[in-house]
């Protein structure tokens, strides 16, 4: 099945790796077959992965940005859901760690992240932070990390 995304004007989006930004108007795009495609307002920023679900969010990003995800970021990935899983302890958590895993395992990074979405709010309820916003005003530009993952920041 196609997907569909309306861009708005200057919006930056992720193809395999590549960032594609929109032009002066909004368009729309029809993704016909399987990509890593995301979306600005979906992209967490380093300095944002302040948590731990929050780290994981980051790296599961970084490989859908990077595929395939390189080695060291696999094992990166591996340790820090180890960790969640052992963290957690309430059925439905474990239950979205589950699947994020699956998801992660079969290569479907963006579904993933959107599994995490509600780990992420119960995480920042239970340390008592700032609640994460998702959309963002200000443009985001892409960079390249000195560890060799794709890093996010605002211009």
């Amino acid at each position: 099945m196609p997907l569909k995304l309306k861009l708005a004007a200057h919006e930056s989006l992720i193809v395999n790796g590549a960032v594609l930004v929109n032009g002066e108007y909004r368009a729309s795009l029809i993704i016909r077959n399987f990509t890593h495609v995301m979306r600005e307002k979906d992209v967490l920023r380093e300095a944002d992965a302040d948590t731990p679900t929050r780290r994981l969010y980051f790296i599961i990003q970084t490989m859908l940005m990077q595929p395939p995800p390189p080695p060291n970021l696999v094992r990166t990935y591996n340790e820090l859901f180890t960790q969640l899983r052992d963290a957690f302890v309430r059925p439905e958590n474990l239950e979205i760690l589950k699947t994020v895993n699956e998801l992660v395992e079969s290569g479907d990074y963006y579904k993933a992240l959107a599994g995490l979405h509600p780990l992420i709010a119960y995480e920042a309820n239970l340390l008592n932070v700032a609640p994460h916003e998702w959309r963002r005003s200000a443009p985001v530009s892409f960079k390249t990390h000195e560890a060799g993952h794709e890093a996010i920041s605002q211009s």
